[in-house]
């Protein structure tokens, strides 16, 4: 049976006899920094220190836009696995620095896209359409009154110099800039702490949403595709891509892996209570932590649907074909 936060957070406060009151917020922590662990299982491995699980394996669809080189993807991508473009169906190969001016003499080349190189990070998903102040407010009228309820907007101006403007929260109200950011250069959104809404930052004049940030996100990243030769038309490109764990926000939220792993979150949570408590179980419940973090890449790693290659097909003489079984094993 899957378990919930509150379902896991109660196990580990039942078996280290805690109290919810003690240390019931710190093992919320402690269970989404577990789920932070497994996301990047190589600190557990000997070999294979990038290994991406299978089960957070996806795909979609982008339509690039003609004579645009950067493409800003969807926020939960984090690593490419393969991308075609579909008009004229070909897989795109992605081009290490090294050998960009090699095979892209021309980086301004327009056409039919055949190379990809990948930007790791975008502050917004929506950059600006042209050099404008932000405005910044939340979902939530609670999200209001409290000097600690900052949100940061860092950026270069339109001198070219990086400033960082500092928004008081004040709920549903917008709260203006005074900086006006250069439209062509990179913007990034930081979130003092948890807040009650959801906080939407937009453009000064004409409104638009840049980005909305979860009440427990701090930031937003989002990986960058530049194609080449650039786009010369709106194409349809095909990607799959690995996503990452998400974390448990609420009581009622559960790991996305299902049952079958519950119990590796509880000896993660539980070790880092133990750790906390300064007790000398933390080791071993560590190492129990490790081995199954193992153990869930080697069933990640199985696809018994999967048959990559056939034996031959084997022919037999046709008087063996026609002999009944107790004549073979006779």
């Amino acid at each position: 049976m899957e378990s919930s936060r509150k379902e896991l957070r109660d196990s580990v406060l039942d078996t280290t006899r805690q109290t919810n009151a003690q240390i019931g917020s710190l093992v919320n922590d402690f269970i989404n920094l577990t789920l932070v662990e497994i996301n990047f299982p190589g600190w557990a491995l000997k070999k294979d220190a990038h290994y991406s699980w299978n089960f957070l394996k996806r795909k979609t669809t982008f339509t690039t836009v003609a004579s645009q080189e950067d493409n800003v993807m969807k926020r939960d991508i984090d690593k490419i696995a393969f991308l075609r473009q579909t008009t004229s169906p070909a897989k795109l190969i992605q081009i290490p620095d090294e050998d960009f001016y090699k095979l892209v003499p021309n980086p301004t080349a327009e056409g039919t896209p055949r190379y990809y190189r990948v930007w790791e990070r975008e502050g917004v998903s929506t950059r600006l359409s042209t050099d404008d102040t932000i405005d910044v407010l939340s979902s939530s009228t609670s999200d209001s009154g409290d000097s600690t309820l900052a949100v940061s907007v860092s950026g270069y101006d339109t001198d070219g110099i990086w400033r960082t403007g500092t928004y008081q929260l004040n709920g549903v109200t917008a709260v203006t800039g005074g900086i006006t950011f250069d439209a062509g250069r990179e913007i990034v959104v930081t979130k003092q702490k948890d807040t009650t809404g959801t906080i939407t930052i937009r453009e000064g004049t004409a409104a638009t949403t840049l980005l909305k940030l979860g009440p427990r996100e701090r930031e937003a990243r989002f990986k960058v595709l530049s194609l080449y030769p650039i786009p010369n038309a709106a194409i349809t490109v095909y990607l799959e891509y690995y996503r990452t764990i998400p974390m448990l926000d609420n009581d009622s939220d559960a790991p996305i892996f299902g049952a079958n792993w519950s119990h590796i979150v509880r000896l993660g949570a539980l070790a880092k209570v133990y750790q906390y408590l300064n007790k000398p179980d933390s080791f071993q419940v560590h190492a129990l932590f490790r081995q199954g973090v193992r153990s869930m890449v080697a069933w990640d790693r199985a696809n018994p649907d999967l048959v990559e290659k056939m034996d031959r097909e084997i022919r037999y003489p046709q008087d063996i074909v026609n002999r009944s079984e107790d004549e073979i094993t006779e």
